[in-house]
């Protein structure tokens, strides 16, 4: 079944993994015209109207469970960037331009405070997941909660001509200026059919456009928020740190871009314009530069240079079965690069009510994973969240980029012969430690390849439960003791040892273990 955030990852639909060209790209004369595209600050159009027949894509107003931002004192605005990008290749082994000077017009969602004194300076900026043929907010669905009680705004930038094409099914005259096209042809709409989802490729070219467009709209975003300009975006509050992120599919890409554009850019912005770089379940592996011909999502192994930002790569069980566990294995990484694997983890999270009602993927040409209504399926999914190392992961980004105290160390899972290794009570070893896996409910299954995104659970019943750790309260200080562990270590905020609270109680209802107290 293919289904809205049922393909959080394109290896459901298959990876087509080709020969490495990924490089470093040299640093550029001055003069050179790569470097004035770098440098390039985009022309800003908006805050975008929303009226009762027009709003914004994925407004939280119309979210599988509905809230307004403004009762968090938060604004939720979208604005049009227009500009022109290069298309890249580097077959050559550094940075070329195949196609110059081509025009674009693209959307970006910012959520940030009302007010300027809430404002962390902090920003987030999310490369959209396109997996399931719309943009998707996987980064703000994992942390919107963390970063609005921080005062973070978060940024959410469309990253292919996929998603465009949905924006155009899902409002013709809001998103009708929007373009990613390197000739002109005539838009034929592309639609998902309901009854026969199996038709649908999330991951098909689209007529006239061209996915490598994505690599300037990035920097340009950057240095639109690194520029004057992007006073108007942040409501006139100042970004003072910026992480580019990705998860899954947009993990992919901010390998690819921080591998092949990062030292390009800062050499042509005489300094960062990202302050570091945050890859969720996205492995390590990179996609070619320009739109590949053979169909499907292109992947090229990565390379993971040195840089003079920080990167953390947060990976979750789920992702052995979908890139192969040996792009988990341990190895010798740069000083600024760290590795933080969760073991028990899914590769996505179903059940997050910050996703697109029903009616807005349909309206967009997509379509809806309705099976999420089936309580019983849902209560088959595994809810070990890997939500909370996210967030660490991110906090540890801006502490490092602010005052270059380092992150935590890196930690991998256990393997043995190419496989993740296994305790007697079936769950992996090795990883981030939290306390739901030091004192397991039962087995959690991260996904088993071709496929299974989600997980699963099985769980101790309610007699193994009482055997093994006695009430209810008990429980919870022993998820508590080792959780106060990894704060300390940095592998945890909390936030995160309050959200694992949450999902322990959660797994004890499952179980029939009794209400406390």
């Amino acid at each position: 079944m293919i289904a809205a955030l049922s393909v959080a990852c394109a290896g459901v639909l298959g990876f087509t993994v080709a020969a490495s060209t990924a490089a470093v790209a040299a640093p550029r004369p001055a003069n050179d015209p790569i470097s004035a595209t770098l440098s390039a600050v985009p022309t800003v159009e908006g805050p975008i109207t929303q009226t009762a027949d027009s709003h914004l894509w994925s407004t939280m107003q119309h979210a599988r469970v509905s809230f307004d931002v403004a009762d968090r004192g938060y604004v939720e605005e979208e604005f049009f960037l227009s500009g022109t990008a290069n298309v890249y290749d580097n077959a050559g082994g550094e940075l070329e331009v195949v196609t110059a000077d081509v025009p674009y017009v693209n959307n970006i969602l910012v959520r940030r405070p009302a007010q300027k004194s809430d404002s962390s300076g902090v920003v987030l900026v999310d490369i959209l997941n396109a997996s399931n043929g719309f943009p998707g907010e996987d980064h703000w669905r994992r942390m919107s909660d963390w970063a609005m009680q921080e005062g973070h705004t978060v940024i959410g930038v469309t990253s292919k001509p996929i998603q465009v094409d949905a924006l155009k099914n899902f409002d013709a005259e809001r998103y009708a200026d929007l373009s990613w096209n390197v000739e002109d042809v005539e838009r034929q709409p592309i639609i998902a059919d309901p009854q026969n989802p199996g038709s649908f490729n999330p991951f098909m070219v689209v007529p006239g456009a061209e996915e490598g467009l994505a690599w300037d709209i990035l920097t340009q975003v950057g240095t639109l928020l690194d520029a004057k300009d992007g006073r108007a975006v942040l409501g006139g509050q100042k970004a003072k740190t910026v992480l580019l992120m990705g998860q899954s599919q947009s993990g992919v890409y901010v390998n690819t871009y921080a591998t092949n554009f990062h030292e390009a850019v800062t050499e042509a912005n005489r300094g960062p314009i990202f302050d570091g770089y945050l890859n969720t379940v996205g492995a390590v592996v990179e996609r070619p530069l320009q739109q590949s011909a053979q169909g499907g999502f292109v992947t090229v192994p990565g390379s993971e240079p040195a840089l003079d930002v920080p990167f953390i790569t947060v990976t979750s069980e789920g992702d052995a079965g979908l890139f192969g566990a040996a792009t988990l294995a341990e190895k010798n990484l740069p000083e600024n690069r760290r590795h933080w694997q969760v073991p028990a983890t899914p590769h996505t999270d179903l059940l997050s009510p910050v996703i697109p009602a029903d009616d807005q993927i349909y309206q967009a040409g997509r379509l809806p994973n309705t099976a999420v209504h089936n309580q019983a399926f849902r209560d088959s999914l595994n809810p070990y969240p890997i939500e909370p190392t996210v967030i660490a992961a991110a906090e540890a980004l801006v502490k490092w980029s602010k005052t270059n105290k380092d992150a935590a160390a890196s930690q991998w899972f256990d393997q043995t012969n190419g496989a993740l290794a296994r305790d007697e009570t079936g769950n992996v070893t090795g990883g981030i430690r939290y306390g739901l896996i030091e004192h397991p409910l039962g087995q959690y299954l991260g996904g088993v390849a071709p496929g299974a995104v989600y997980g699963s659970v099985d769980l101790i019943s309610a007699e193994e439960f009482a055997a093994a750790y006695g009430t209810r309260e008990a429980y919870l200080a022993q998820v508590a003791e080792v959780d106060a562990t990894q704060i300390k270590a940095g592998y945890l905020t909390e936030y995160g040892a309050g959200y694992f609270q949450n999902v322990a109680n959660l797994l004890m209802d499952r179980i029939g273990v009794p209400a406390a107290g």
